[in-house]
């Protein structure tokens, strides 16, 4: 059950599709600054607990608060204000726009100039893109792609789209990101690097949910882990304690999980 004070605290978190449950009474606590795996088999209900958190599904029971907000009904853009930001398993990106520009997006959850404001490029709307510019940047250094700033996105490879999807998501300035399955498609020195970069952004202090069905990646970033499957959270622990848990051996089939980046 989730503690009282938790960065993020679920309690009792359902939700249905055609009377099926796909996530059904979950709990859970992450701390500030915690790097948290969300792991299980496909099908476990990872995605949709997702979507509860970043708003964009509403629980049909249960609570959801975030640094002190009750948030389980409010909108995806309300959460992000707050300092909910996603990144999703599709890369989604602006094609014929920079690389900058893409991340530039991200920093606009936070700006407070009206439209009338950037319809006359009064100063404050000035000044805001400049932050937004600096911002940006800063985030494109921090996951390695400030050498490609002026490319246009849709020409990076995957391995660089995904990172740049980190760094808009950077812009906004987050409080918590959720990263869904951000090594799907990635080969092994992709995969090498993006661990590089979850390290890197947890060393700054970074509060982070990783969703994966693979294990062996999770194991090797996240400091605690929780495991779905049918909906419902069937262990939860250290990277050692999961890697021997039955019940997780039970829901992965039996696959044994490697200590090495595939």
């Amino acid at each position: 059950m989730a503690e009282v004070g938790e960065f993020l605290e679920a309690r009792d978190l359902t939700r249905s599709f055609g009377g099926v449950h796909a996530v059904n009474s979950v709990s859970f606590s992450i701390a500030e600054g915690e790097l948290h795996g969300l792991i299980g088999p496909n099908g476990a209900g990872k995605s949709t607990l997702f979507h509860l958190i970043s708003g964009h599904f509403y629980p049909d029971r249960g609570s959801l608060v975030f640094d002190g907000h009750r948030v389980e009904n409010k909108s995806p853009a309300a959460r992000a204000k707050l300092g909910i930001s996603i990144t999703f398993q599709a890369v989604h990106l602006f094609d014929g726009m920079t690389v900058l520009e893409n991340v530039m997006v991200g920093g606009h959850t936070w700006t407070k100039h009206e439209w009338i404001e950037a319809s006359f490029r009064l100063p404050r709307c000035r000044r805001e893109e400049q932050n937004i510019m600096e911002k940006a940047m800063w985030a494109l250094t921090m996951v390695g792609l400030e050498q490609y700033k002026d490319h246009l996105a849709e020409s990076l490879p995957l391995g660089r789209q995904r990172a740049l999807q980190i760094a808009r998501a950077l812009c906004g300035m987050p409080k918590l990101l959720l990263l869904d399955e951000p090594a799907s498609g990635l080969r092994g020195d992709e995969r090498r690097e993006l661990l590089s970069l979850l390290e890197k952004m947890h060393e700054n202090a970074l509060t982070m949910i990783l969703i994966e069905h693979d294990v062996d990646f999770v194991t090797k970033v996240a400091e605690r882990i929780s495991v779905l499957d049918q909906g419902q959270v069937i262990a939860e622990g250290t990277p050692d304690e999961i890697r021997d848990d039955p019940a997780v051996i039970s829901a992965y089939l039996g696959t044994a999980i490697s200590h090495e980046v595939s």
